[in-house]
């Protein structure tokens, strides 16, 4: 309703009332209400690192948390370190409308392990978290060849466990012997963690071995270097001394040092067509052993065969006892499903003619409802051996194993399956 303005001294008012009553009602009651906005107010959740532990000189990313998005303008965090050698910037700002911001811990190296606690402030309110600073020390010297013929040279290699400080790492470096000769020192560049260095060999008659030592901050380690007069086969080695035939056998070549460039060839042969061999195993460039696979075949007799490896004008030998044994290719028995307290009749059939001197077999049973006897003799040029079953009353059906081994080498050669009835 507009209201009405008899007086002309009262038109101010009438209009100022009128505008006030088209727009908002002037303070009379009105029908309809707004809801109250509800505004979340941020605070600190936590503080984390990418990693608990590190060696000093290396650096962590830590990662600041709100409960809600930063407000306007962004929300500073406040960082401080309990300990120098872990450094954090003063504080950090986590951008408006995000809930988390990193930031980068540095750290230095120090001569003992330490702990910082690193903390983080916000709005009044603390979190905190641990990171373990651990001491630079050295992690390994490493050779790039375990041994090397006398005048050649060997790459060593030291490692530390972490970033070398600004100014590098200088290792000490010493040899046990004068037949390895090594720099006083070698140097590992800032922010690296290792660095090569020369071993310098000298002509000997007879082998030595030499102990390549690196030390740093109060750590020592040492690897051996074996210098050879020459380059020869040092031994041939396998990895089983006897094997049932038709089994492969890794034999090994080891030489005295490292193969030169275009690498080492080494012969091989063997005394018996039980067990074959390559004619020749080359060792590649740089390589001081190598593995060749022995195959072996069944054929009676038992044989040994001398495996024998040719390099430089010298040979070494192995010995290899290949098994014979016979092979069993079926066992019949009747009847098929026994009653038990009976005796049945089982028979076996061999692939192959039993050799001369035939064949020893021992036999055993898994159940007492049913007896084998414990060995089984097969006649030279037999291709058939048998033995008795004898079982006893049962209640029920009752199942038994018999397995029938060859008797010189304990090797299964056949299982046979028997139901006993009642």
């Amino acid at each position: 309703m507009v209201p009405v303005c008899p007086r002309p001294r009262r038109i101010q008012v009438c209009v100022l009332l009128a505008a006030c009553v088209a727009v908002a009602g002037c303070g009379s009651s009105s029908s309809s209400s707004t809801s109250p906005t509800t505004v979340t107010t941020a605070a600190l959740a936590g503080v984390s690192l990418s990693v608990s532990s590190i060696v000093g000189g290396g650096s962590v990313t830590g990662t600041v948390a709100l409960t809600a998005a930063a407000p306007v303008g962004g929300a500073v965090v406040t960082l401080a370190s309990s300990d120098g050698r872990a450094i954090v910037p003063a504080s950090v700002t986590v951008a408006e409308g995000s809930s988390s911001q990193t930031f980068t811990i540095a750290t230095v190296n120090s001569p003992t392990t330490i702990t910082a606690t690193l903390t983080a402030t916000y709005s009044g309110a603390s979190q905190t978290a641990t990171l373990t600073v651990a001491r630079l020390t050295l992690l390994s010297v490493s050779l790039s060849v375990p041994a090397v013929v006398g005048g050649s040279g060997v790459v060593g290699t030291v490692t530390l466990t972490g970033p070398a400080p600004p100014g590098g790492a200088v290792v000490s470096l010493a040899s046990s012997t004068a037949d390895a000769g090594v720099p006083a020192s070698v140097t590992v560049a800032e922010g690296a963690m290792s660095q090569a260095f020369t071993i310098a060999t000298r002509a000997i008659s007879t082998t030595s071995a030499a102990t390549i030592s690196a030390s740093y901050a109060g750590s020592t380690w040492g690897a051996t270097l074996t210098i050879a007069p020459k380059l020869a086969l040092q031994s041939l080695s396998l990895a089983l001394g006897s094997v049932p035939g038709g089994l492969p056998v890794l034999g090994t070549i080891t030489l005295t040092a490292a193969a030169p460039s275009g690498g080492a060839t080494v012969s091989l042969a063997s005394s018996s067509p039980t067990a074959t061999v390559p004619a020749a195993l080359a060792l590649p460039e740089g390589a001081t052993s190598q593995t060749f696979t022995i195959n072996t075949v069944d054929s009676a007799p038992t044989r040994t065969a001398t495996i024998t490896a040719t390099f430089a004008g010298a040979s070494q030998t192995a010995a290899l006892i290949v098994t014979a044994y016979p092979n069993i290719s079926n066992v019949s028995c009747s009847p098929a499903t026994p009653t038990g307290g009976s005796s049945i009749q089982c028979t076996g059939t061999l692939a192959d003619p039993a050799p001369a001197g035939g064949w020893q077999l021992s036999l055993t049973s898994d159940n007492a409802a049913g007896a084998v006897p414990s060995s089984v003799a097969v006649p030279a040029s037999s291709t058939t051996f048998s033995f008795t079953v004898v079982t006893t009353t049962v209640s029920s059906a009752t199942a038994m194993t018999i397995q029938i081994f060859d008797a010189p080498s304990g090797i299964v050669l056949f299982t046979k399956l028997l139901n006993v009835t009642p």
